[in-house]
């Protein structure tokens, strides 16, 4: 009843309707209402998420804000670094910069200082030496004047002599005419000759024909070793002496190799010394075929029975020989300097007791060579001009029968000859124990040779070889001649090319040497 009255009471029935449409309005309504909340919870459940987003989304922004912020604040401290580091570079620039520039001054200060000490220093030496140019000009002048005089005061002297004489006999002849004589007139005291001139100038033509004597010895020397080549070819020919001949072919182009294997330094040349020695030992147990030993000799030896020696040993010396005077004009040419150890080599082999004959030594072998292509160094002489001339003097051809060798080539040979003469001739036995095969007098003559020819005769040759002869050799010149030597000096390098008619480069090269030893050895001449 209760409920019935409640439903009654609703606001929401109406009274004309009938219960069931009443309840069916009510359930309608009743419906609604659940929808109404069902909506109405989803609304708020819409709300809850849509702050719940916005929270979110505020939190990002927030959160983004926050990652800017450090990003930028990151950023601009790399900036700072970057910005400081740049500073830092361009200051580390800026100071190499200045240490460069400062260097550069410095240096530029210093090479300025150094030019102009170098300066001075050229200044005070060019006053030296003009000091002491004008001290030795007036030296000289004082000792020529004082010749001079002594010079006059000596022709006084011979002319109140001649005078005297002369008075003497006038004096006689008057005292002779006033005595009364029987002799016919054909017996009358005839008039003294006149003096003859000095010796000097009366023995020149007897000295050069002596010189050439000897060089034709020497020449002839040397086409009796080449008459030699043919013959040992011959005896090697044919069949049966195939392994003489190959055996001697192998030794020679074995001393070839070795002698262009010769070079400075201290015991480099002993392997092929020892090769060399070698060789010619072996030629010399090949007792035939003999030759006569003498033939080869330029000086006169006591006489011995037997002059028969091995003909083999004598082929190998002068295979030997030619390759030495090879190597002086390929090599010392250029640079004279290395002509030491090739001489040295030479005057060795030389001096070996079992490549000597009955004692004397067979270097006249390889003196023989040197007549032929260096005739100057026993004062030969000849028109450079002249096709006769250039043979006498040892200019070389192309090729035979072809033009001259150049200017330039023809000095080098010369040079490389010359220093190897006097490598050869300058060398020191006094404790050794073999005797020295080309003792140092040859040096001193040669020397002599050249500057003993007339002014007119001396050429550029002369002059080559006289200055490849001294430099680099002059201080075991000083050991062996002494005070003698540097008078000799003097002669070669100041006296001998002053006289030069033509005044050639040679000439000019021989007279600065003098300059060269007084700064380099303290050597004055």
């Amino acid at each position: 009843m209760n409920s019935m009255a409640d439903m009654i009471k609703s606001p929401y029935k109406r009274a004309s309707d009938s219960p069931s449409r009443q309840l069916l309005w009510e359930l309608g309504r009743l419906q609604v209402t659940d929808q109404e909340a069902f909506y109405a919870r989803l609304e708020k459940d819409n709300q809850e998420r849509e702050a719940t987003h916005r929270a979110a989304l505020a939190a990002a922004v927030a959160e983004h804000d926050r990652v800017r912020r450090s990003a930028e604040i990151e950023r601009e401290k790399l900036e700072l670094r970057i910005e400081k580091e740049r500073k830092r570079r361009e200051n580390e620039q800026q100071r190499e910069l200045d240490r460069q520039r400062q260097e550069k001054v410095e240096q530029e200060i210093a090479e300025k200082r150094r030019a102009f000490e170098a300066a001075k220093a050229a200044e005070a030496k060019e006053k030296e030496i003009a000091e002491a140019r004008k001290i030795e000009a007036a030296l000289a002048e004082k000792a020529r004047l004082q010749k001079e005089r002594q010079d006059a005061e000596n022709a006084k002297k011979l002319a109140d002599k001649l005078e005297a004489r002369r008075d003497a006999e006038e004096a006689a002849r008057k005292e002779q005419q006033a005595i009364i004589v029987t002799e016919k007139p054909s017996n009358e005291q005839r008039p003294e000759s006149a003096p003859s001139q000095p010796a000097v100038h009366g023995t020149w033509p007897t000295q050069r024909s002596q010189k050439d004597d000897e060089h034709r010895k020497y020449l002839d020397i040397h086409k009796r070793l080449k008459d030699l080549r043919r013959f040992v070819a011959t005896q090697t020919s044919g069949s049966a002496n195939a392994n003489l001949k190959k055996k001697v072919g192998d030794m020679r182009r074995s001393i070839r190799k070795c002698v262009g294997q010769l070079t400075e330094g201290k015991g480099a040349n002993r392997a092929p010394l020892q090769e060399i020695i070698n060789h010619l030992k072996e030629a010399a147990t090949i007792t035939e075929p003999q030759v006569d030993i003498t033939m080869f000799l330029a000086s006169p030896i006591p006489t011995h029975n037997e002059s028969k020696g091995p003909a083999l040993l004598v082929y190998q010396l002068n295979v030997f020989a030619k390759a030495i005077v090879s190597q002086f004009i390929d090599e010392a040419g250029v640079a004279p300097k290395s002509a030491d150890p090739v001489g040295t080599i030479a005057s060795h082999i030389f001096a070996i007791n079992e490549f000597r004959w009955k004692g004397i030594t067979l270097i006249d072998i390889l003196i023989a060579k040197l007549h032929v292509v260096c005739p100057v160094l026993w004062g030969i002489y000849g028109n450079e001009k002249t096709t006769a001339g250039k043979t006498r003097l040892g200019w070389w051809r192309e090729n035979k029968g072809g033009p001259w060798i150049s200017e330039q080539r023809h000095a080098e040979r010369m040079t490389g000859l010359g220093a190897g003469f006097a490598a050869i001739a300058l060398r020191n036995y006094e404790k050794a124990r073999l005797e020295n095969p080309y003792p140092h007098y040859h040096y001193w003559q040669a020397m002599a040779a050249i500057i003993n020819v007339q002014p007119q005769e001396a050429t550029q040759t002369h002059f080559i070889v006289l200055k490849a002869m001294i430099e680099n050799n002059e201080t075991r010149f000083l050991e062996f001649f002494g005070d003698a030597g540097i008078v000799a000096l003097r002669k070669a390098l100041v006296d001998f090319p002053r006289q030069a008619v033509d005044n050639s480069v040679a000439a000019k090269a021989v007279a600065v040497l003098p300059d060269v030893l007084k700064r380099d050895k303290k050597l004055f001449l």
